[in-house]
Protein backbone atom coordinates (compact mmCIF):
# COMPACT_ATOMS: atom_id res chain seq x y z
CA UNK A 1 0.00 0.00 0.00
CA UNK A 2 1.51 3.19 -1.27
CA UNK A 3 1.46 6.37 1.02
CA UNK A 4 2.03 10.34 0.69
CA UNK A 5 4.49 11.26 3.44
CA UNK A 6 5.03 14.26 4.66
CA UNK A 7 7.98 15.25 7.00
CA UNK A 8 9.82 17.77 8.87
CA UNK A 9 14.11 17.54 8.64
CA UNK A 10 15.79 18.32 11.80
CA UNK A 11 16.54 21.67 10.46
CA UNK A 12 13.04 22.36 10.14
CA UNK A 13 12.75 21.97 6.31
CA UNK A 14 9.16 20.49 5.08
CA UNK A 15 9.71 17.76 2.76
CA UNK A 16 7.47 14.91 0.99
CA UNK A 17 7.48 11.42 -0.42
CA UNK A 18 5.66 7.90 -1.49
CA UNK A 19 6.56 5.28 -0.05
CA UNK A 20 5.06 1.60 0.89
CA UNK A 21 3.74 0.32 3.84
CA UNK A 22 1.25 -1.65 5.45
CA UNK A 23 -0.01 0.97 8.13
CA UNK A 24 0.51 4.49 9.05
CA UNK A 25 2.10 3.39 12.26
CA UNK A 26 4.48 1.14 10.33
CA UNK A 27 5.52 4.87 8.06
CA UNK A 28 5.99 6.90 11.54
CA UNK A 29 8.16 4.29 12.93
CA UNK A 30 10.40 4.24 9.81
CA UNK A 31 10.67 8.01 9.79
CA UNK A 32 11.30 8.02 13.57
CA UNK A 33 14.18 6.08 13.21
CA UNK A 34 15.84 8.02 10.49
CA UNK A 35 15.53 11.14 12.69
CA UNK A 36 12.44 12.90 10.69
CA UNK A 37 9.14 14.36 12.05
CA UNK A 38 5.97 12.75 10.31
CA UNK A 39 3.53 15.36 9.61
CA UNK A 40 0.93 13.46 8.01
CA UNK A 41 0.02 10.51 6.15
CA UNK A 42 -1.85 10.19 3.31
CA UNK A 43 -3.14 7.16 1.35
CA UNK A 44 -2.71 7.41 -2.44
CA UNK A 45 -5.33 6.22 -4.06
CA UNK A 46 -6.38 6.85 -7.73
CA UNK A 47 -9.92 8.57 -8.84
CA UNK A 48 -10.97 9.61 -5.05
CA UNK A 49 -11.79 13.29 -4.91
CA UNK A 50 -11.32 14.60 -2.08
CA UNK A 51 -14.15 17.38 -0.75
CA UNK A 52 -13.21 19.96 1.61
CA UNK A 53 -14.91 20.49 4.81
CA UNK A 54 -16.74 24.19 5.13
CA UNK A 55 -14.70 26.11 8.06
CA UNK A 56 -18.14 26.56 9.88
CA UNK A 57 -18.76 23.48 10.20
CA UNK A 58 -14.97 22.48 11.04
CA UNK A 59 -15.27 25.21 13.85
CA UNK A 60 -18.31 24.00 15.47
CA UNK A 61 -16.94 20.50 15.53
CA UNK A 62 -14.06 21.32 17.02
CA UNK A 63 -15.85 23.37 19.54
CA UNK A 64 -17.49 20.28 20.86
CA UNK A 65 -14.88 18.09 20.74
CA UNK A 66 -13.18 20.35 22.92
CA UNK A 67 -15.41 20.46 25.34
CA UNK A 68 -15.53 16.54 25.59
CA UNK A 69 -11.77 16.31 25.96
CA UNK A 70 -11.68 18.79 29.09
CA UNK A 71 -14.18 16.83 30.43
CA UNK A 72 -11.92 13.69 30.23
CA UNK A 73 -13.59 12.29 27.69
CA UNK A 74 -10.91 9.97 25.88
CA UNK A 75 -10.50 11.03 22.05
CA UNK A 76 -11.64 8.02 20.09
CA UNK A 77 -15.56 8.14 22.51
CA UNK A 78 -15.41 11.72 22.07
CA UNK A 79 -15.31 11.36 17.92
CA UNK A 80 -18.03 8.34 18.48
CA UNK A 81 -20.25 10.90 20.82
CA UNK A 82 -19.71 13.40 17.96
CA UNK A 83 -20.02 11.12 14.19
CA UNK A 84 -23.56 11.83 13.65
CA UNK A 85 -24.02 15.49 14.93
CA UNK A 86 -23.68 18.52 12.71
CA UNK A 87 -25.17 19.73 9.37
CA UNK A 88 -22.22 18.93 7.16
CA UNK A 89 -22.45 15.43 5.40
CA UNK A 90 -18.90 15.78 4.37
CA UNK A 91 -17.52 16.05 7.59
CA UNK A 92 -20.09 13.41 8.85
CA UNK A 93 -18.71 10.95 6.04
CA UNK A 94 -14.92 12.22 7.08
CA UNK A 95 -15.46 11.13 10.95
CA UNK A 96 -16.62 7.90 10.44
CA UNK A 97 -13.38 6.84 8.19
CA UNK A 98 -11.65 8.83 10.64
CA UNK A 99 -12.68 6.87 13.55
CA UNK A 100 -12.05 3.84 11.42
CA UNK A 101 -8.63 4.84 10.51
CA UNK A 102 -7.73 5.32 14.54
CA UNK A 103 -9.61 1.60 15.71
CA UNK A 104 -6.84 0.25 12.79
CA UNK A 105 -4.20 1.66 14.83
CA UNK A 106 -3.79 5.46 12.88
CA UNK A 107 -3.35 8.63 14.94
CA UNK A 108 -6.32 11.61 15.02
CA UNK A 109 -3.41 13.51 12.65
CA UNK A 110 -2.67 10.46 10.20
CA UNK A 111 -6.46 9.85 10.00
CA UNK A 112 -7.58 13.13 9.09
CA UNK A 113 -4.57 13.87 6.76
CA UNK A 114 -5.30 10.14 5.24
CA UNK A 115 -9.12 11.62 4.50
CA UNK A 116 -8.47 15.12 3.70
CA UNK A 117 -10.37 17.85 2.99
CA UNK A 118 -9.37 19.34 6.30
CA UNK A 119 -7.07 23.04 6.17
CA UNK A 120 -3.55 22.58 6.23
CA UNK A 121 -3.15 24.60 9.21
CA UNK A 122 -5.55 22.01 11.29
CA UNK A 123 -3.73 19.51 10.25
CA UNK A 124 -0.54 20.89 11.73
CA UNK A 125 -2.24 21.57 14.70
CA UNK A 126 -3.48 18.43 15.25
CA UNK A 127 0.49 17.13 14.38
CA UNK A 128 1.89 19.68 17.24
CA UNK A 129 -1.23 18.53 19.97
CA UNK A 130 -0.59 15.55 19.81
CA UNK A 131 3.20 15.46 19.64
CA UNK A 132 3.30 17.32 22.84
CA UNK A 133 0.48 15.66 24.84
CA UNK A 134 -1.67 19.14 24.67
CA UNK A 135 -4.22 18.65 22.23
CA UNK A 136 -7.06 20.40 23.76
CA UNK A 137 -5.03 23.28 24.84
CA UNK A 138 -3.78 23.64 21.17
CA UNK A 139 -7.38 23.43 19.90
CA UNK A 140 -8.44 25.82 21.95
CA UNK A 141 -5.98 27.86 20.62
CA UNK A 142 -6.69 27.50 17.04
CA UNK A 143 -10.47 28.23 17.61
CA UNK A 144 -9.80 31.37 19.50
CA UNK A 145 -7.70 32.23 15.89
CA UNK A 146 -10.43 30.90 13.47
CA UNK A 147 -13.45 32.75 15.85
CA UNK A 148 -11.43 36.17 15.17
CA UNK A 149 -11.06 35.51 11.33
CA UNK A 150 -14.30 34.38 10.93
CA UNK A 151 -15.26 37.99 12.81
CA UNK A 152 -12.88 40.30 10.97
CA UNK A 153 -13.48 39.09 7.38
CA UNK A 154 -17.49 39.46 8.61
CA UNK A 155 -16.93 43.27 9.47
CA UNK A 156 -15.06 43.76 6.96
CA UNK A 157 -17.77 42.48 4.35
CA UNK A 158 -20.37 44.69 6.31
CA UNK A 159 -18.57 47.32 5.79
CA UNK A 160 -17.74 47.13 1.73
CA UNK A 161 -21.75 45.71 1.50
CA UNK A 162 -23.37 49.46 1.56
CA UNK A 163 -20.92 50.87 -0.66
CA UNK A 164 -21.40 47.78 -2.89
CA UNK A 165 -25.50 48.16 -2.92
CA UNK A 166 -24.92 51.64 -3.52
CA UNK A 167 -22.82 51.04 -6.69
CA UNK A 168 -25.56 48.52 -7.81
CA UNK A 169 -28.12 51.15 -7.45
CA UNK A 170 -26.57 53.62 -9.69
CA UNK A 171 -25.82 51.14 -12.28
CA UNK A 172 -29.24 50.07 -12.00
CA UNK A 173 -30.91 54.01 -12.23
CA UNK A 174 -28.56 54.81 -14.73
CA UNK A 175 -29.53 51.37 -17.04
CA UNK A 176 -33.29 52.02 -16.71
CA UNK A 177 -32.95 55.53 -17.98
CA UNK A 178 -31.44 54.40 -21.02
CA UNK A 179 -33.02 51.96 -21.95
CA UNK A 180 -37.07 52.88 -20.79
CA UNK A 181 -37.16 56.41 -20.00
CA UNK A 182 -35.41 58.13 -23.08
CA UNK A 183 -36.80 55.62 -25.28
CA UNK A 184 -40.14 57.30 -24.84
CA UNK A 185 -38.96 61.07 -24.74
CA UNK A 186 -37.27 60.19 -28.31
CA UNK A 187 -39.93 60.06 -30.61
CA UNK A 188 -41.72 63.22 -28.98
CA UNK A 189 -38.17 64.95 -29.61
CA UNK A 190 -37.82 64.19 -32.98
CA UNK A 191 -41.18 64.80 -34.18
CA UNK A 192 -40.80 68.33 -32.82
CA UNK A 193 -39.40 71.66 -33.74
CA UNK A 194 -37.48 71.95 -29.97
CA UNK A 195 -33.96 72.61 -29.61
CA UNK A 196 -32.58 70.19 -27.60
CA UNK A 197 -29.34 70.57 -24.90
CA UNK A 198 -26.07 68.87 -26.17
CA UNK A 199 -26.33 66.79 -23.14
CA UNK A 200 -29.52 65.73 -24.46
CA UNK A 201 -28.74 64.76 -27.77
CA UNK A 202 -25.54 62.96 -26.67
CA UNK A 203 -27.95 60.59 -24.31
CA UNK A 204 -30.61 59.78 -27.30
CA UNK A 205 -28.17 58.76 -29.39
CA UNK A 206 -26.68 56.45 -26.76
CA UNK A 207 -30.25 55.47 -26.02
CA UNK A 208 -30.27 54.77 -29.46
CA UNK A 209 -27.19 53.20 -29.14
CA UNK A 210 -27.89 50.56 -26.69
CA UNK A 211 -31.25 49.70 -27.96
CA UNK A 212 -29.51 48.32 -31.66
CA UNK A 213 -26.46 46.64 -29.75
CA UNK A 214 -28.58 44.70 -27.57
CA UNK A 215 -26.64 41.39 -27.77
CA UNK A 216 -23.19 43.35 -27.66
CA UNK A 217 -24.66 44.55 -23.88
CA UNK A 218 -25.12 41.10 -23.12
CA UNK A 219 -21.44 39.98 -24.53
CA UNK A 220 -20.03 42.59 -22.53
CA UNK A 221 -22.24 41.51 -19.60
CA UNK A 222 -20.85 37.79 -19.88
CA UNK A 223 -17.48 39.01 -20.73
CA UNK A 224 -17.13 41.11 -17.32
CA UNK A 225 -18.20 38.29 -15.41
CA UNK A 226 -15.88 35.91 -16.80
CA UNK A 227 -12.92 38.94 -15.75
CA UNK A 228 -14.40 38.91 -12.14
CA UNK A 229 -14.50 35.31 -12.10
CA UNK A 230 -10.75 35.50 -13.83
CA UNK A 231 -9.93 38.04 -10.53
CA UNK A 232 -11.65 36.10 -8.42
CA UNK A 233 -10.65 32.18 -9.33
CA UNK A 234 -7.35 32.14 -10.83
CA UNK A 235 -3.77 32.45 -9.63
CA UNK A 236 -2.60 35.39 -12.04
CA UNK A 237 -6.43 37.14 -11.63
CA UNK A 238 -5.60 37.20 -7.83
CA UNK A 239 -2.13 38.83 -8.02
CA UNK A 240 -3.71 41.53 -10.44
CA UNK A 241 -6.70 42.39 -8.45
CA UNK A 242 -4.53 42.43 -5.44
CA UNK A 243 -2.26 45.41 -6.72
CA UNK A 244 -5.78 47.54 -8.33
CA UNK A 245 -6.90 46.76 -4.87
CA UNK A 246 -3.50 47.88 -3.08
CA UNK A 247 -3.73 51.07 -5.35
CA UNK A 248 -6.79 52.33 -3.95
CA UNK A 249 -6.44 54.64 -0.97
CA UNK A 250 -7.89 53.25 2.32
CA UNK A 251 -8.99 50.19 0.96
CA UNK A 252 -5.41 49.04 0.51
CA UNK A 253 -4.25 49.92 3.60
CA UNK A 254 -7.41 48.04 5.33
CA UNK A 255 -6.53 44.75 2.94
CA UNK A 256 -2.96 45.28 3.85
CA UNK A 257 -3.59 44.93 7.82
CA UNK A 258 -5.83 42.00 7.76
CA UNK A 259 -3.46 39.90 6.11
CA UNK A 260 -0.57 41.01 8.37
CA UNK A 261 -2.64 40.42 11.78
CA UNK A 262 -4.23 36.67 9.94
CA UNK A 263 0.12 35.80 9.41
CA UNK A 264 0.63 37.15 12.94
CA UNK A 265 -2.14 34.55 14.23
CA UNK A 266 -1.57 32.09 12.27
CA UNK A 267 2.14 32.06 13.04
CA UNK A 268 1.81 32.11 16.85
CA UNK A 269 -0.77 29.52 16.48
CA UNK A 270 1.59 26.95 15.34
CA UNK A 271 4.46 27.91 17.03
CA UNK A 272 2.48 27.63 20.35
CA UNK A 273 1.82 23.95 19.33
CA UNK A 274 5.19 23.30 19.53
CA UNK A 275 6.49 22.93 15.44
CA UNK A 276 9.78 24.89 14.31
CA UNK A 277 9.81 28.56 13.03
CA UNK A 278 10.93 27.52 9.46
CA UNK A 279 7.86 24.91 9.25
CA UNK A 280 5.92 27.04 10.14
CA UNK A 281 6.51 29.71 8.31
CA UNK A 282 6.09 27.21 5.22
CA UNK A 283 2.76 26.21 6.42
CA UNK A 284 1.49 29.98 6.49
CA UNK A 285 2.84 30.71 3.01
CA UNK A 286 1.30 28.02 1.68
CA UNK A 287 -2.15 28.29 3.13
CA UNK A 288 -1.93 32.47 2.51
CA UNK A 289 -4.51 33.87 0.06
CA UNK A 290 -2.29 37.10 -0.59
CA UNK A 291 -0.39 36.44 -3.64
CA UNK A 292 1.78 39.36 -2.89
CA UNK A 293 1.88 38.59 0.75
CA UNK A 294 2.74 34.63 -0.05
CA UNK A 295 5.80 35.89 -2.14
CA UNK A 296 7.35 37.87 1.07
CA UNK A 297 6.96 34.91 2.89
CA UNK A 298 8.59 32.54 0.94
CA UNK A 299 11.55 35.36 1.08
CA UNK A 300 11.23 35.22 4.87
CA UNK A 301 11.45 31.60 5.21
CA UNK A 302 14.35 31.14 3.12
CA UNK A 303 15.83 34.04 5.09
CA UNK A 304 15.50 32.12 8.48
CA UNK A 305 16.58 29.03 7.35
CA UNK A 306 19.82 30.35 6.26
CA UNK A 307 19.91 31.56 10.46
CA UNK A 308 18.24 34.79 10.18
CA UNK A 309 16.46 36.14 13.13
CA UNK A 310 12.70 36.42 12.28
CA UNK A 311 12.10 39.94 13.81
CA UNK A 312 15.23 40.58 11.06
CA UNK A 313 13.84 38.72 7.82
CA UNK A 314 10.21 40.31 8.57
CA UNK A 315 11.35 43.72 8.80
CA UNK A 316 13.73 43.43 5.85
CA UNK A 317 10.18 41.95 4.04
CA UNK A 318 8.02 44.91 4.88
CA UNK A 319 5.32 42.23 5.77
CA UNK A 320 4.61 43.90 9.27
CA UNK A 321 5.20 47.54 10.02
CA UNK A 322 8.49 48.64 12.27
CA UNK A 323 6.27 48.78 15.61
CA UNK A 324 5.36 45.17 15.20
CA UNK A 325 8.44 44.14 13.73
CA UNK A 326 10.36 45.65 16.88
CA UNK A 327 7.80 43.66 19.20
CA UNK A 328 8.51 40.44 17.03
CA UNK A 329 11.90 41.35 18.15
CA UNK A 330 11.23 41.25 21.79
CA UNK A 331 9.40 38.13 21.95
CA UNK A 332 12.36 36.34 20.09
CA UNK A 333 14.58 37.59 22.32
CA UNK A 334 12.67 36.55 25.63
CA UNK A 335 10.94 33.53 24.40
CA UNK A 336 7.52 34.48 24.13
CA UNK A 337 7.24 34.99 20.35
CA UNK A 338 4.02 33.20 20.29
CA UNK A 339 2.31 35.46 22.94
CA UNK A 340 4.01 38.57 21.49
CA UNK A 341 2.72 37.68 17.86
CA UNK A 342 -0.79 37.89 19.50
CA UNK A 343 -0.41 41.11 20.54
CA UNK A 344 1.04 42.12 17.15
CA UNK A 345 -2.30 40.55 15.96
CA UNK A 346 -4.49 42.52 18.55
CA UNK A 347 -2.42 45.86 17.59
CA UNK A 348 -3.57 45.57 13.49
CA UNK A 349 -7.30 43.84 15.32
CA UNK A 350 -7.31 47.50 16.14
CA UNK A 351 -6.27 49.62 13.59
CA UNK A 352 -8.29 47.27 11.52
CA UNK A 353 -11.22 48.44 12.89
CA UNK A 354 -10.35 52.06 13.02
CA UNK A 355 -9.89 51.47 9.17
CA UNK A 356 -13.30 50.08 8.31
CA UNK A 357 -14.93 52.83 10.52
CA UNK A 358 -13.20 55.29 8.03
CA UNK A 359 -13.63 53.48 4.74
CA UNK A 360 -17.27 52.79 5.57
CA UNK A 361 -17.85 56.84 6.44
CA UNK A 362 -15.49 57.93 3.39
CA UNK A 363 -17.35 56.02 0.84
CA UNK A 364 -20.61 55.91 1.81
CA UNK A 365 -21.25 59.85 1.84
CA UNK A 366 -19.10 60.42 -1.05
CA UNK A 367 -21.19 57.62 -3.44
CA UNK A 368 -24.31 58.80 -2.29
CA UNK A 369 -23.27 62.78 -3.61
CA UNK A 370 -22.20 61.15 -6.90
CA UNK A 371 -25.32 59.26 -7.60
CA UNK A 372 -27.02 62.27 -6.57
CA UNK A 373 -25.07 64.10 -9.32
CA UNK A 374 -25.50 61.82 -11.81
CA UNK A 375 -28.82 61.30 -11.06
CA UNK A 376 -30.14 64.76 -11.34
CA UNK A 377 -27.89 65.28 -14.70
CA UNK A 378 -29.55 62.71 -16.37
CA UNK A 379 -33.35 63.58 -15.16
CA UNK A 380 -32.46 67.15 -16.08
CA UNK A 381 -31.42 66.25 -19.53
CA UNK A 382 -34.73 64.20 -20.07
CA UNK A 383 -36.93 66.92 -18.24
CA UNK A 384 -35.41 70.17 -19.33
CA UNK A 385 -36.24 70.44 -23.16
CA UNK A 386 -40.12 69.48 -21.78
CA UNK A 387 -40.19 72.62 -19.59
CA UNK A 388 -38.40 74.72 -22.41
CA UNK A 389 -41.15 73.20 -25.12
CA UNK A 390 -43.86 74.55 -22.60
CA UNK A 391 -42.72 77.74 -21.41
CA UNK A 392 -42.60 78.22 -25.90
CA UNK A 393 -46.11 77.04 -26.20
CA UNK A 394 -47.02 79.58 -23.52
Amino acid sequence: MKFKVKYATRSGDTLQRVVEASAPKEIEALFKAEGFFVLSVEKEESGRRVKEIKIESLILFNQELLALLKAGIPLLQSLELLKDHGQDPNLRDSLQNVIKDIKEGSSFSEAIAHQGGYPPVYQSNVVAGEKSGSLPRVLDRWLRFQKFAQSSKRKILEALFYPSFLVIVLFLAIGVILNVVLPRFADFYSGGDIELPWMTQALLSLASFLQSTFSLQIFLLLALVALVRWLWVTPAGQAQGEKILLRIPKLGSLYRMYHSSVFCRTLGVLLSGGLPVVQSLEIVSQTCPSPKLQKRLTVITEAVRSGAPLHQSISSSDVVDPLASEMIRVGESSSALPEMLDHVADFFDQEIEKATVAVTNLIGPVLIVFMGVVVLGLLLAVYVPLFNASNVIR
